[in-house]
């Protein structure tokens, strides 16, 4: 009987991890050089442009990043006057995040260039190759979500 080996230069998991550094570090220089945001405090704002308002618990969920990293991700924003904490209109003792028209403006500068950053890393990419990535990305994001 032959042992099976992992080699973990072939291993899904760690593939998809050193991808994903290697992109999200990479794409950091767009949101540092041009405003000066860390990773989290970049997803705060592209979270909260797209949610509009929301929990800064939900935030957590959506930007896969832990409390304490975001809690301090949102007092950096809250400092820049980027984002602002609004009263629950369903629950007045719980507070809601949302973009200033300050952090509104800096993402409406930041999104078209991360959007053209985006189309030069999937040049080598045709249409079709970049929906089937897209296709299979969220098919593995639904069996992960199985588990």
């Amino acid at each position: 009987m032959s042992k099976v080996s992992l080699k973990i230069d072939e291993f899904l998991p760690y593939r998809l991890v050193k991808l994903a550094n290697k992109v999200s570090s990479a794409f950091s220089s767009v949101y540092f050089e041009e405003a000066g945001l860390s990773v989290p405090q970049w997803r705060a704002i592209a979270h909260l442009a797209q949610q509009k308002m929301c929990s800064a618990k939900r935030l957590c969920d959506l930007a896969e990043i832990d409390k304490s990293t975001m809690s301090r991700a949102v007092k950096q924003l809250t400092d820049k006057q980027l984002i602002e904490l609004c009263a629950d209109p369903s629950d007045k003792r719980a507070k809601l995040l949302s973009l200033t028209p300050s952090g509104e403006a800096l993402y409406a500068q930041l999104s078209p260039k991360a959007l053209q950053w985006e189309e030069e890393l999937l040049v080598e990419l045709s249409n079709d190759e970049r929906a089937l990535l897209r296709s299979m990305m969220d098919k593995i994001e639904r069996e992960v979500d199985k588990l």
